[in-house]
């Protein structure tokens, strides 16, 4: 018996018995991608730092979507069809990772290592939503042949409740670093 494909939509039930969707970001979603950017707080937006929240950077995503070389998940309320999250999973990291990675003696490996950066609607925190984003990001990650998953950038070491989330599910710290504040590198190897 084959597996489920994990690239396929996933209903999930939230609390509340609210039924959410995720599943691949498509070309027609970049409307709904701006107005989730413009609804998250200053300081959501401030822990979420891939790529600019502007519409020209949104419009060039959904018009250029390839996950072959980076899967962009959403989860949407079945209700209003709105994003409630924003998941990004690239294959290799990006340089500043890669380097301090490598001053630690950890080589990265595009073939076999790649780069989480999540992001939950401040309404939808805490609510049990990342826990099956994370699920899924992992079941991704084994079917891409993936080893570890790095945080993309690593995690500011203020934003306590996303620290606790990450060792919850495995992640571990690799070092600290400086970058506007201290910031933990953290990664999860998936065996």
């Amino acid at each position: 018996m084959s597996s489920p494909n994990p690239f396929a939509p996933q209903t999930i039930h939230l609390p509340e018995h609210e039924r959410i969707v995720v599943r691949l970001l498509e070309a027609a979603d970049a409307p709904k991608l701006i107005a989730y950017f413009n609804s998250l707080s200053a300081s959501t937006k401030g822990y979420f730092a891939p790529h600019p929240f502007d519409s020209a950077t949104v419009n060039t995503i959904c018009a250029t979507l390839n996950p072959n070389e980076c899967v962009r998940l959403i989860a949407t309320s079945t209700a209003n069809q709105a994003i409630i999250a924003y998941v990004l999973l690239q294959a290799g990291t990006i340089s500043s990772d890669t380097d301090r990675y490598n001053s630690l003696g950890i080589d990265i490996n595009p073939a076999t290592d790649c780069s989480l950066a999540p992001s939950i609607a401040d309404a939808y925190q805490s609510q049990g939503l990342g826990g099956h984003l994370i699920e899924k990001i992992i079941a991704i990650t084994r079917t891409m042949e993936k080893k570890r998953i790095i945080l993309w950038g690593g995690v500011q070491a203020g934003n306590g409740r996303a620290v606790r989330y990450y060792r919850k599910y495995g992640f571990v710290e690799m070092a600290t670093f400086e970058h506007n504040g201290p910031n933990y590198d953290m990664c999860l190897t998936l065996e």
